[in-house]
């Protein structure tokens, strides 16, 4: 059965190559017994993001299952098995490139299915066999943007994995790659900017970004402020009840991003994950208990947005956290951006 994930291979049970290393490496590989492959083993791919940044990495899981009550072994058709066991857990990439031609990845873009055909890998040592164990699994994690160059690109990508010399045939994944985008907001009290995390959560960067295009923010204020806590904003009527004219809410998408100063992630009407809608807010302070709990989708970015940031969470307040004097919202704008760095606070 499937497990968990090491930092780079997927955890599986793995037998070495049952192959007597004394006798002598046939030149080539045993002919594919495509029957016998495609009532036996499952392959998939998966990833963990299927939404990610331009120039970001690309990670991509190729999981083999045994489905059966006995032991499988796998080589890579028309290279040379070497004798030696494989050393380790987990599937190697000469297995990855084991489809037609000594291919990985068929991958379909824009009408263009032919994307993935020239990126191939002809093994230059003996490949070691892998023995499958009973319902067990192999599988290995890589950036293939080594690999395919041209999946740093913005773009939508199908991509589809045929080991084997095809006997095999996976699941389609599809990557979408997006240009990383930066948003100024011009207030009354200065302007910041913030980088959008679109590969962590990308239905709400996008909720955010249609509002912003439509104008919503503009003339909006930030209604409230928690000293070293927050700063909280996006209320339609300006007391941290409004929503989104529409009603529209948007689902969680909580994630690994850590609550610390600048982290922005949108505000819930508590305890429903799903109310999200037009309010945000700012983390001023590092707040471990906010981590996976709310959905972080932006970060405060540069030393001048840093300064503006805490000059606005310097604004007096009455007890209950509402600036004495309005923090207006003039506007707020998206625009793609390239190199921008983080500055810690």
């Amino acid at each position: 059965m499937t497990t968990g994930l090491t930092c780079a291979l997927l955890l599986s049970v793995l037998l070495p190559g049952q192959a007597d290393t004394e006798d002598p490496a046939p030149s080539i590989a045993p002919a594919v017994d495509r029957a016998f492959l495609a009532e036996s083993i499952s392959v998939e791919l998966r990833a963990p993001r299927t939404t990610v940044e331009a120039g970001s990495e690309v990670l991509v899981e190729f999981v083999a299952i045994n489905r059966t009550t006995e032991p499988v072994t796998l080589f890579v058709p028309g290279a040379i098995p070497g004798k030696e066991k494989y050393p380790g857990m987990g599937l190697p990439l000469e297995h990855v490139y084991s489809g037609p031609n000594y291919r990985a990845l068929d991958i379909e873009s824009n009408g263009n299915s032919t994307l993935g055909e020239r990126i191939t890998q002809k093994p230059e040592r003996p490949v070691p066999p892998i023995t499958i164990a009973p319902f067990a699994t192999v599988g290995l994690r890589y950036d293939i943007s080594r690999h395919y160059p041209g999946l740093r690109q913005p773009g939508t990508y199908n991509l589809r994995w045929r080991p084997y010399a095809a006997a095999a045939e996976s699941n389609t994944l599809t990557i979408r790659v997006v240009q990383q985008r930066r948003v100024t907001i011009d207030t009354d009290q200065g302007s910041f900017q913030l980088k959008l995390l679109a590969d962590r959560a990308p239905k709400t960067v996008d909720n955010f970004v249609d509002l912003v295009n439509r104008k919503f923010y503009n003339g909006k204020t930030f209604h409230e402020i928690r000293k070293n806590l927050c700063i909280m904003g996006g209320c339609p009527i300006g007391d941290g009840t409004g929503k989104r004219p529409d009603g529209l809410t948007i689902d969680p998408e909580f994630n690994d991003t850590p609550f610390e100063f600048g982290t922005v992630a949108m505000s819930l009407a508590e305890p429903d994950e799903r109310s999200a809608s037009s309010q945000f807010f700012i983390c001023l302070s590092r707040q471990p208990k906010w981590d996976g709990h709310y959905t972080a989708f932006a970060q405060v970015d540069g030393a001048d947005s840093i300064a503006t940031l805490r000059r606005i969470a310097e604004t007096e307040t009455d007890r209950d956290g509402r600036p004495t004097r309005p923090i207006r919202i003039k506007s707020i704008t998206v625009s793609d951006a390239a190199g921008i760095a983080a500055v810690t606070p």
